[in-house]
């Protein structure tokens, strides 16, 4: 991906959901251009595993990119771990520090700040890639609360109102620099970044893809992206895609 390559915004108001947007829309889309599509509000948003995103008018980043990519890119399971180091680099040049939850939540405080949801579609002789995030920007603390995980928002974090666009074109300029980088180079280049954020080292934690659950210790991410985990027996294994929940 050229990182010089246009940017088409398309903002709503109201959406069911951005990446559904992207999704249903995604055979009229300019291939020529990389899409961001935004709404102010959601009112079906959702997260990995079809959770429930809550996405209140007006007060957070409500975002999907759509771009294509070659069938054969080996990377695709790696574009939504890139894209939480680009949100951890944007927020860092404005102050804030973030762990990454493996494999692409973001935390600031241990509360949980952004969420990255990636699909993808055939599309001919490419793959169509929807690139979802959503980063809680200026949530009062009376929503948070409602939020079935400890959860948090710049505003809450900082004492103050941010603004909306400034950000959002921060981290949809930072990705494209990345996966500029993903594309040449691979997750590799990422790897030492993406270790030095991660949450839960050396904490007890399972690990389920909705099948088998592991127990074990949080060691390490491979050079790959997986998860390595330390078992009881010793045992080292590393899990490309699954659900974490630490103890």
């Amino acid at each position: 991906m050229n990182r010089n390559k246009q940017v088409n915004f398309i903002h709503f108001l109201s959406l069911d959901s951005t990446n559904t947007w992207a999704k249903n829309n995604a055979a009229i889309l300019d291939p020529n251009y990389i899409t961001c599509i935004t709404a102010q509000e959601q009112t079906a948003g959702r997260g990995r595993f079809f959770r429930r995103w809550i996405s209140p008018k007006g007060q957070n980043i409500y975002a999907s990119l759509f771009f294509k990519i070659p069938l054969s890119a080996t990377f695709i399971g790696n574009l939504g771990q890139v894209m939480c180091i680009s949100c951890s680099k944007t927020l860092k040049k404005i102050g804030f520090d973030t762990q990454i939850k493996w494999p692409n939540d973001l935390l600031m405080s241990g509360k949980k700040i952004a969420g990255i949801l990636c699909e993808s579609i055939n599309m001919d002789d490419k793959l169509g890639i929807i690139l979802g995030f959503g980063v809680n920007v200026n949530m009062s603390k009376d929503i948070l609360t409602t939020i079935d995980q400890p959860a948090t928002s710049l505003a809450e974090e900082s004492g103050h109102t941010w603004n909306l666009e400034e950000i959002l074109e921060k981290i949809v300029y930072q990705f494209l620099e990345d996966y500029t980088t993903l594309e040449s180079q691979g997750f590799e280049v990422f790897h030492k970044m993406y270790e030095s954020l991660l949450a839960y080292k050396g904490q007890l934690m399972s690990w389920s893809d909705g099948v088998k659950q592991i127990y074990g210790i949080c060691h390490s991410i491979s050079p790959e992206g997986k998860l390595n985990l330390i078992t009881h027996s010793g045992e080292m294994v590393s899990l490309f895609a699954g659900e974490i929940k630490a103890f």
